[in-house]
């Protein structure tokens, strides 16, 4: 019996399904969207909050706007980085055009539906929010298609990946309610910049090893790791400075959120802290952090943001309608 057909007497129903579900998980999985979920959540927030705006269908279309221009910039990579992906076994295995899932021209093909759904949701929301949002999207195509590759070209990564994944999305959610103080956007849009940066370098020391041994040439491998590291923390620092300033002084968002962030952060890295204590450098030491800080962050955002409205609204539909 050839290998892939069922056996007698088996149903051929599950077969169908997988068939039919295979491609579906595999499109899934190119979008990669449990890796920037919770982020586009902050910017996106923050963004409309420095903009004065409030929960509503607005907020939304832009929030479902930023997770698909951010996805096209994850899906557009892994279709140009699919060749040399699948020289490695566990990138090969990762990304499913290398792994055989998906055909590079249905991924290209998925990739530009869902750039051009963004740009749709964008344009209803105005002019500004659509302008930010198309230079969104060609930052995510011009950063890793060749010739151009962004990515691979030293300063350009970091300001082409700050403004693509993080500055882009606060503007856009910014200028769709463009009601706020100049000093709360900018506090907030400084400390974006700055977390973002951060991550990206933190990324290009990681890899740090293999990206030199492959001949990749990003801004930590012009500057070396010492630089690189001590420039992380500087941003780094930067990054918590600016958030202060933006509650303290900007009084963008209360001090409550930054507590429960930190209480959030702290139960959510609970179960990887033998990891922290077994790091051997301080980039495998924050490694496991970074993610339960951004879901705590982005949790914290919506109580605050979302709750009060939602419960007044919840009120208001089951209070009496009679004076």
């Amino acid at each position: 019996m050839p290998p892939g057909c069922p056996a007698a007497g088996e149903d051929d129903q599950p077969h169908d399904e997988a068939i039919v579900t295979g491609p579906i998980k595999a499109a899934w999985r190119l979008t990669r969207l449990p890796e920037y979920v919770s982020f586009v959540v902050i910017t996106t927030v923050l963004g409309a909050a420095a903009g004065g705006g409030s929960l509503g269908w607005a907020l939304l279309v832009v929030l479902i706007a930023n997770w698909l221009a951010v996805g096209f910039g994850f899906m557009i990579n892994d279709v140009e980085d699919a060749p040399d992906d699948a020289l490695t076994p566990a990138k090969a295995q990762r990304n499913p055009i290398s792994s055989g899932e998906l055909s590079p021209r249905f991924a290209r093909l998925l990739s530009f539906s869902v750039a051009i759904l963004a740009a749709v949701l964008y344009a209803s929301l105005g002019l500004g929010p659509f302008l930010s949002g198309l230079l969104c999207l060609a930052l995510g195509y011009l950063y890793s298609t060749r010739p151009f590759r962004l990515k691979a070209r030293p300063v350009a990564d970091l300001l082409s990946h700050a403004l693509g994944l993080a500055g882009l999305q606060f503007v856009a959610a910014y200028l769709t309610f463009e009601g706020g103080a100049p000093l709360k956007w900018a506090s907030a849009l400084g400390f974006l910049l700055a977390i973002s940066l951060y991550g990206q370098l933190f990324n290009q020391l990681r890899d740090f090893d293999g990206d030199r041994t492959a001949g990749v040439n990003h801004t930590a491998s012009h500057l070396g790791r010492r630089t690189s590291n001590f420039l992380m923390l500087i941003l780094l620092s930067i990054g918590i400075a600016t958030a202060a300033f933006s509650i303290l002084f900007a009084h963008l968002f209360p001090l409550w959120v930054l507590l429960v962030t930190l209480l959030l952060a702290v139960v959510l890295s609970l179960p990887r802290l033998p990891g922290v204590l077994k790091a051997q450098s301080s980039i495998e030491a924050q490694r496991p952090l970074q993610k339960p800080v951004e879901i705590a962050a982005a949790i914290a955002l919506l109580l605050w943001f979302a709750g009060p409205r939602t419960i007044a609204l919840i009120s208001g539909i089951l209070g009496d309608p009679h004076p």
